[in-house]
């Protein structure tokens, strides 16, 4: 591997990690050392900007053509980033300012829909990839599916691909790909193969996952490098599978990848990659961070809503507290979260401001409230258990056992009311959120109601009206 020169050795020593030699020189047009830094699953994470701003700045005193990569999934995970009018916006300034070149959509792209995604597009300096989205005629969405760099005097090719759930569409609101539809990745890449031939550097920018990296690297062998995203795998040492350099930066702008691609005589010889550590960083640009001070200064997420006496140790107990926040301003007699609808790990004891709700549930799901009897419920919570992966929903105003075979699928169901029996026969009040409302096959005795109140809205609710919570070691949902 190339490795850093001696005079950024001093600012560099604690995240990189490289040791002193010369820097490339490019020597004519089709020999050159291509530098890609890449992150992934940013997800809003813009205190980190200023740090990654100086990491980047480092880089480019080596690699003055260094080129900068997002595998996609920039939002949703910071409510200043979130609610932020237009929406998204803080995150596209700054990664415009830190000189981003490209971007993969991520599921998570289309969270406030289509328009939002095309105004993000448009705000962007940078193109956004994506080959496997089938869109309508007369619909906007400047999605590209492929870009030729004309770069150091060379032709790099980067296509960029999307995950497609067993459902069909991306993981996220079914409401947000009306008249949308997509192909499987590796279904679609095959008809890119014709960019080997043009390019001198092939690059797949995927936001597909670790494991669907490794399958395509198997299938196709042309490929240069992945970089990658989606399972927010971090590859602490990147390594070829089947000769294709595969990487991945963990999520949250913790960690990059830098890529170096040694190019001879229009061919790529050798590939190489490096984990560094962003969050470490000893720098921040100071312009980023002028720009992210702006951004945080809204007082309106810093309010204190009410106290927790203890930690939130796991998302399961936070979950407990959103479901019964739902449950409670709803007036269910049961209400249920999905587990990926919980998009922090923990929580530490003291005040819970209105930001710290954003960050536990950033969604803006609203709540539907449907009837369904006894039997309905049971067959409910195993088919969320299924669409979870094998996992309980979290859950309020009851406990419950998930019963499975030997191959892990839920074969029955124990529930335990916090009030009364359970009954196969009698009719439960049962109050989800849109995402799980919309993604999971359940049957009802109506069509639902909407509380026209979002999760985020119930629980700054519930919280102002506790004042004080506690749910350390609180377990529901068992299996």
């Amino acid at each position: 591997m190339k490795r850093l020169c001696f005079a950024l050795w001093a600012v560099l020593a604690v995240a990189v990690g490289f040791e002193s030699c010369e820097a490339p020189v490019n020597q004519n047009a089709k020999n050159a050392t291509v530098a890609v830094v890449s992150v992934n699953d940013m997800h809003s994470a813009i205190d980190l900007m200023p740090q990654f701003a100086a990491l980047v700045d480092s880089l480019r005193g080596v690699y003055p053509d260094l080129l900068v990569f997002s595998a996609g999934d920039n939002r949703t995970g910071n409510p200043i980033n979130d609610q932020y009018d237009p929406v998204n916006y803080p995150m596209i300034a700054l990664m415009n300012k830190v000189g981003f070149d490209l971007c993969a959509v991520g599921n998570h792209e289309w969270d406030g829909g289509v328009e939002a995604l095309q105004r993000n597009i448009t705000d962007a300096d940078f193109p956004f990839l994506c080959a496997n989205v089938i869109l309508p005629q007369g619909m906007k969405l400047d999605v590209e599916p492929y870009v030729i760099l004309h770069h150091q005097g060379l032709d790099i090719a980067v296509v960029g691909l999307l995950e497609i759930r067993h459902s069909g569409i991306p993981g996220a609101h079914p409401m947000h790909f009306k008249n949308i539809s997509f192909k499987k990745g590796i279904d679609v890449l095959p008809e890119y193969q014709f960019l080997r031939d043009q390019a001198d550097v092939f690059i797949l920018l995927s936001h597909l996952g670790y494991e669907d990296d490794l399958e395509v690297a198997e299938r196709f062998p042309m490929l240069d490098a992945i970089l990658g995203g989606h399972s927010h795998t971090l590859v602490e040492k990147p390594e070829k599978h089947n000769g294709v350099m595969v990487t991945q930066a963990g999520s949250s702008l913790r960690y990059a990848t830098l890529t170096l691609f040694e190019v001879k005589d229009g061919k790529v010889v050798d590939v190489t990659a490096q984990t560094l550590d962003v969050q470490h960083f000893p720098k921040r640009n100071p312009e980023v961070q002028a720009m992210l001070d702006r951004f945080n200064s809204d007082e309106r997420f810093n309010e204190a809503l009410a106290t927790a006496t203890t930690p939130f140790d796991d998302r399961e107990e936070l979950g407990c507290m959103v479901t019964d926040a739902i449950r409670t301003v709803s007036g269910a007699d049961f209400a249920f979260n999905n587990t990926g609808g919980i998009r922090i790990d923990h929580k530490k004891k003291g005040p819970i401001t209105v930001k710290d709700v954003y960050n536990i549930d950033p969604f803006n799901n609203e709540i539907v409230v449907y009837t369904m009897s006894g039997a309905q419920l049971e067959r409910f919570i195993m088919d969320t258990y299924k669409k979870n992966g094998r996992y309980p929903s979290f859950v309020s105003g009851m406990t419950y056992t998930v019963r499975t075979d030997a191959d892990g699928y839920p074969k029955s169901v124990d529930i335990r009311p916090d009030r009364g029996r359970f009954s196969k026969e009698a009719r439960y009040k049962v109050a989800m959120n849109s995402y799980m409302a919309s993604t999971v096959r359940f049957e009802s005795l109506d069509d639902g109601e909407s509380q026209f109140m979002t999760s985020e809205e119930m629980v700054i609710h519930y919280l102002k009206d506790k004042k004080t919570v506690s749910y350390n070691g609180v377990r529901r949902a068992f299996h």
